[in-house]
């Protein structure tokens, strides 16, 4: 069964928190509501599925301290901006620190709605990359070295004949390899195998 998305929502203002929180809980949305970053910090668990609402200036640690705290984490939850004092400069900050919106107060309901459900979107789009890529790297694990080898050359572009050579192997044995670590990798042609080989090479989350 599948856990529902939650929204954290960090502001330290009370009154901001209670508003955001309401239009949220209108998506059916679970919420949490934290008065800083570091309680947000100390309390957050990135295994639960949902996306992040964050004020950009509070005390002590402000809103892009916490985007690049996470970052640092390798979390890699949806995080949307929010700020009473945004301007161009602050929301390019913000972006590239790794926020996916920006909103500036007064934000309209429906702008925050519509900033919430493509996050939320989006953070399950990762996740299911993630698991997909847990998958793919259990199959590569089953991998004997020598099918290992075939396939790096294979993504490399290299024909059978070049391999073989490379290898020192008649053709035959590396026409059987890779027919093995195809299987392995429940992948059924040359292309197939060479993209698959491609996402192996990439960090999580990218792409």
């Amino acid at each position: 069964m599948h856990e529902s998305p939650t929204v954290s929502i960090i502001d330290d203002d009370q009154q901001a928190r209670e508003s955001l929180a309401a239009v949220i809980q209108s998506l059916n949305l679970g919420v949490e509501c934290f008065a800083s970053g570091q309680e947000f910090l100390d309390n957050y668990s990135p295994a639960r599925p949902g996306c992040i609402v964050l004020d950009l200036r509070m005390p002590d640690m402000s809103g892009l301290d916490v985007i690049r705290e996470l970052s640092a984490r390798k979390i890699k939850t949806p995080i949307i901006m929010i700020s009473g004092h945004g301007d161009i400069p602050a929301a390019v900050t913000a972006m590239q620190a790794g926020a996916v919106d920006f909103l500036e107060k007064p934000y309209r309901s429906e702008a925050l709605v519509e900033s919430v459900r493509r996050a939320i979107e989006l953070n399950a789009r990762i996740r299911q990359a993630d698991a997909d890529r847990s998958v793919l790297l259990e199959r590569f694990a089953s991998l004997t070295s020598d099918e290992k080898n075939v396939l790096q050359l294979t993504a490399e572009g290299k024909p059978d004949k070049a391999i073989a050579t490379r290898l020192d192997l008649s053709l035959r044995t590396i026409q059987l390899r890779r027919a093995s670590l195809m299987r392995k990798l429940v992948v059924r042609s040359r292309p197939e195998l060479i993209r698959l080989a491609q996402v192996l090479e990439q960090p999580p989350g990218a792409g």
